[in-house]
């Protein structure tokens, strides 16, 4: 897949079918449809998305008019100001490195990632997205191009994450 990023290879190789086994998140492969149905072909994987529940934890210093909009009812509950609001986690997004962005662009895995997360809203229910990725300019302008809005950055390791949303509903 992805040779730039290990992590992204290395959750393809090793983690998803984990994560399925014990039901943490669900892998989607995009596959080239043109080697497919080529008769001598072997089965080519332009792209993957991987989706999770997660639960969102808001700072007890949030505005009660974030918490409102996030529940989309109340911003507490007996009183008590809501801090944890379930969404539906982008996890991992990757297109193999032999295809470029006019093969199949980020825009369309998302999408793809996004189909998917409708149908489990239409099902059970669920008003956001999330993803959570590194605090690089290209990214963050990338998701705010497909509809997202940074929530707010979490420390990690190495490069801080930012958490951004986007109303699935």
């Amino acid at each position: 897949m992805c040779k730039e990023d290990e992590d992204i290879e290395n959750f393809l190789h090793n983690r998803a079918i984990e994560f399925e086994k014990i039901s943490k998140a669900r892998t989607y492969l995009i596959v080239d449809a043109d080697k497919l149905m080529a008769e001598d072909s072997e089965f080519v994987i332009c792209g993957y998305v991987s989706l999770a529940l997660k639960i969102l934890t808001i700072s007890e210093h949030e505005s009660n008019r974030i918490r409102k909009k996030l529940d989309g009812f109340n911003a507490k509950m007996h009183g008590i100001p809501i801090q944890e609001f379930p969404v539906y986690l982008i996890g991992q997004l990757a297109r193999d490195s032999r295809y470029t962005n006019s093969d199949l662009s980020g825009s369309e895995l998302l999408q793809c990632a996004t189909d998917v997360i409708v149908s489990a809203v239409n099902a059970v229910g669920g008003r956001y997205a999330m993803i959570e990725c590194h605090n690089e300019p290209k990214l963050i302008s990338f998701y705010e191009n497909n509809g997202f809005k940074t929530l707010t950055k979490v420390p990690d390791q190495d490069m801080p994450l930012v958490q951004m949303i986007k109303g699935v509903y």
